[in-house]
């Protein structure tokens, strides 16, 4: 019985609370490149053509994120380029009210996520080449 009392207060003891990451801004990721979005509105006669958009959101729980990413702006928010500014360092967000300027702050983390559909070509493309080597061997055999 004091086993189950002891067993039981430990239990209770232990926290099991989920918490959520707060970002510290705003950002969008376009082609491996992390841009933050700033409240500054970008007028329609300076936008661009469109050069991208969200294809997924950044996980809230441990702050991953793959491709091209947001943590605040849901998947299908369109990016435009910025006349007369580099599309390296500055870009125009969807936002709800107008298009805001997103600035380049850094390259985004490495995630193998990003080259999966490269690594599926080259396996198809080995196997490919390894059936029709095995297929031609048989056959010069014969």
């Amino acid at each position: 019985m004091r086993r189950v009392i002891g067993l039981v207060l430990l239990l209770l003891s232990v926290s099991l609370s989920a918490q959520a990451l707060s970002w510290a801004y705003a950002f969008v990721v376009l082609d491996g490149r992390v841009y933050e979005v700033m409240d500054v509105a970008v007028l329609e006669a300076d936008l661009g053509e469109v050069v991208g958009e969200v294809k997924t959101m950044a996980d809230d729980m441990d702050g991953s994120y793959y491709g091209d990413a947001s943590n605040m702006y849901p998947v299908g928010t369109t990016y435009r380029k910025v006349n007369g500014e580099a599309m390296e360092d500055v870009l125009a967000v969807e936002g709800g009210s107008g298009w805001k300027r997103a600035e380049y702050r850094h390259d985004a983390p490495f995630s193998m996520r990003d080259h999966l559909d490269k690594v599926a070509y080259a396996v198809f493309g080995i196997g490919a080449v390894l059936f029709v080597s095995t297929r031609v061997k048989k056959r010069h055999k014969n």
